[in-house]
């Protein structure tokens, strides 16, 4: 066993307890570094596959660097999973960059073909220099200490073992043991910014310092062990001002409350820093910051997170008999007749007053009705008011009608127009969840 397979199998057993026991998938491109890493996991007799991405973006270079995984790995005895992507189309469709679609394509698969083929772990080749171009770019962006920290060597399953080694020694191992492998021409454009680091800031760097690439890769591992620290006490702070209740997150905050760890639990569901900022800001009810997914709103000291429905833009449903509804809200519609026996999260409606066609629609402004038990006519928002529902929970309101009359604010209060009386003998029966 050489330097750099000994450097690998040390940190795999590091990371991985039992490691020499585990199923991997390598992924690959034909590149120096994950050819480099097929070999020597195959070497140390690990049990791997590979995966290979055709992005299709250099043409007849992107089938040439699937042909020679494909043989590579048939000589080796090692299969090969390998898919095509249209990247330009798909990004162009999702609104992203292609560098960007194509980690979400990359990394999308490779967790369906670890699920679908009982993997323990995904298998990247990044080494030691790209944690140092990492390390540069992200400070470039104005990163956190999380991007400072640069490439983890082990999370969500994905190992980088290589991650310990450096490019010198890749290329060495390589030549040494006459391993062919393809290059990227991609890779030598400067005007891409790793490009440009890596061609010529950081070779460069030990003139600067002549152990300046170890002094930055300790430094990078120091971030590393005190973001870890961080990130545990993020969570144990987190757990004292988050709630869930009904798929709504809730944010408990103060005056004392850090933006800092504000953003760190609003940034899991696609918020940034901005975001944060807009939403303190804040000063009128109803309004909110949104992404593609979540709602995000601010009351009664309350930092509200909510998933954007797919029915959200649907006002109202027809409801024509009795049924079980399942969208956008679980109904048990029956007509029943004979004694009540009252049940939690069930209405009561007199046949005589209430009757199909019901309509089930959100609430408008202006919506009037008479609550249960009461005499005078009440506006719905006040009656969100009294009840103290937050914008998330009035929302996720809906109306039962009939006849342009409200019969019940569905799971909360009933008309008192409707209600079942000791003459009622047939009725319609609600049970909602």
């Amino acid at each position: 066993m050489n330097e750099v397979e000994k450097q690998v199998s040390e940190q795999l057993s590091k990371l991985v307890k039992n490691y020499k026991n585990k199923k991997y998938l390598l992924a690959v491109s034909g590149g120096s570094d994950s050819t480099c890493l097929t070999h020597i996991f195959n070497h140390l007799g690990l049990n791997f596959a590979t995966a290979h991405c055709n992005f299709k973006l250099r043409n007849e270079e992107s089938d040439e660097d699937e042909a020679f995984i494909l043989n590579l790995c048939q000589s080796l005895g090692v299969k090969c999973f390998n898919i095509s992507f249209n990247t330009k189309k798909i990004a162009n469709i999702n609104k992203r960059s292609i560098q960007e679609e194509a980690r979400a394509l990359r990394y999308d698969w490779f967790k369906q073909l670890k699920k679908e083929n009982n993997f323990d772990f995904i298998v990247t080749a990044h080494h030691e220099d790209d944690k140092i171009e990492t390390f540069f770019i992200n400070q470039i962006r104005g990163s956190g200490i999380r991007g400072l920290a640069s490439i983890p060597e082990n999370k969500n399953g994905i190992l980088r073992p290589l991650l310990v080694v450096s490019k010198k020694s890749i290329n060495n191992y390589l030549v040494n043991n006459n391993i062919a492998y393809r290059n990227d021409s991609s890779n030598n454009s400067l005007k891409y910014s790793r490009n440009y680091l890596r061609h010529k800031i950081i070779p460069n760097l030990d003139n600067v310092h002549p152990n300046a690439k170890k002094g930055i890769v300790k430094t990078i591992e120091n971030i590393a062990e005190t973001n870890g620290y961080l990130q545990q006490k993020l969570e144990e702070d987190k757990a004292k001002i988050i709630e869930t209740e009904n798929n709504a997150i809730k944010i408990n905050i103060n005056e004392n409350t850090s933006s800092f760890l504000i953003y760190n639990i609003v940034n899991e569901y696609g918020f940034n820093k901005t975001n944060v900022n807009n939403l303190l800001e804040i000063k009128q009810k109803g309004k909110y910051v949104a992404n593609s997914k979540f709602r995000m709103t601010i009351e009664n000291k309350q930092i509200l997170i909510y998933p954007k429905k797919e029915d959200e833009n649907i006002e109202e449903y027809l409801i024509t008999t009795e049924c079980i509804v399942s969208t956008p809200i679980f109904l048990n519609i029956s007509k029943a007749k004979g004694k009540v026996d009252f049940q939690s999260n069930t209405a009561y409606f007199d046949a005589n007053k209430v009757n199909f066609p019901l309509k089930l629609r959100k609430w408008k402004k202006g919506d009037k009705f008479i609550p249960l038990g009461m005499k005078g006519m009440k506006k719905v928002s006040d009656y969100f008011i009294d009840t103290k529902l937050n914008q998330f929970e009035k929302e996720n309101c809906w109306i039962l009608e009939n006849d342009n009359k409200i019969c019940w604010i569905v799971g909360y209060r009933q008309d008192e127009r409707s209600k079942i009386t000791k003459e009622t003998i047939n009725y319609i029966k609600i049970v909602t969840k």
